[in-house]
């Protein structure tokens, strides 16, 4: 049996896998008409109890009507009549399961999960940075907090629009993770580490030895050198200057969550209350928008 926090974790990536799913689809005019999506929804409907109760249902009634008929019929018309009448019920019957399948959202995301599980990032277990970790966990559960609220508030509007809340809050939680995997990363890079040790003190060198260079030739080549190692000190800089600011925009965020979490509880069962549910909700967006902003920045410099 799964820990408390290991039972969590996989909540939170099944909400990501889930959200990642409507993004998806959300993009895609019909996603039903991409082969693989349409195929694994089919595959899935076969698969399900409801289609094995039905498959039994119409065997035993076929069954049934194939002992009626003999007495009639005889033995080999009885079977062959029971037989047909049989294949063809259960066609039908298959034939409209899965066309309610392919109609029945609510089972499409469970369909298709297998085909998007390997794009769900989200292994807090993975940090190494252990004020890192303990962000994030703090992350998680908020994001639990959140979610346990809005599942516990009555079904309704309201209740739709709190679950499109939730559903915010589970792209900013992935948010969180990536951008503290990006420090995490940057934290364990030993080059790095060395660069910013050896750099400045190999450029303090070249430079004296310009000074005391004479040889044309030689000045050029020192020249050249101390403009690359000028530039590399440059993006080393600046990749720390980014990691640090990633780790403020992390506590600020954090901060932010709990603030969130706390307005949530505020809101009432009023048709009123969706004012107030759009500001979380734009609030929540801006806040994934830094994230990313700043998570898309720190991958332009460690490219570069």
């Amino acid at each position: 049996m799964p820990s408390p926090r290991r039972a969590l974790e996989a909540r939170a990536r099944d909400a990501i896998l889930k959200s990642i799913i409507a993004n998806y689809k959300k993009e895609k005019s019909d996603w039903l008409k991409e082969p693989t999506i349409r195929k694994a929804i089919l595959a899935y409907s076969m698969f399900r109890t409801e289609n094995a109760l039905l498959i039994a249902a119409i065997i035993l009634m076929t069954g049934c009507a194939t002992t009626f008929l003999l007495s009639p019929l005889g033995w080999a018309m009885g079977l062959l009549a029971g037989a047909l009448g049989g294949l063809l019920t259960l066609s039908l019957a298959e034939l409209l399961f899965l066309y309610r399948s392919l109609k029945n959202e609510n089972l499409h995301a469970d369909a298709v999960a297998g085909l998007f599980e390997s794009k769900v990032n989200f292994d807090p277990g993975y940090l190494k940075d252990k004020s890192l970790a303990a962000k994030v966990d703090k992350a998680l559960e908020y994001w639990a907090l959140i979610d346990d609220a809005v599942q516990k508030s009555p079904k309704g509007v309201l209740r739709d629009r709190l679950e499109t809340t939730t559903q915010e809050a589970t792209h900013w939680l992935q948010a969180v993770y990536n951008l503290a995997e990006r420090v995490d990363k940057f934290n364990k890079n030993k080059v790095i580490e060395q660069d910013l040790q050896t750099v400045p003190a190999a450029l303090t060198d070249y430079r004296q030895k310009l000074d005391e260079e004479d040889s044309p030739e030689v000045r050029q080549q020192l020249e050249r050198t101390i403009a690359d190692k000028e530039r590399q000190l440059r993006i080393l800089e600046d990749l720390q200057n980014s990691m640090e600011k990633a780790d403020y925009q992390l506590d600020s965020t954090i901060s932010s969550l709990g603030t969130i979490y706390s307005q949530l509880l505020l809101v009432g069962n009023k048709e009123e209350e969706g004012t107030r549910l759009k500001r979380l909700q734009e609030e929540i967006s801006e806040q994934v928008y830094r994230l990313e902003d700043l998570a898309e920045a720190m991958d332009e410099v460690y490219t570069s």
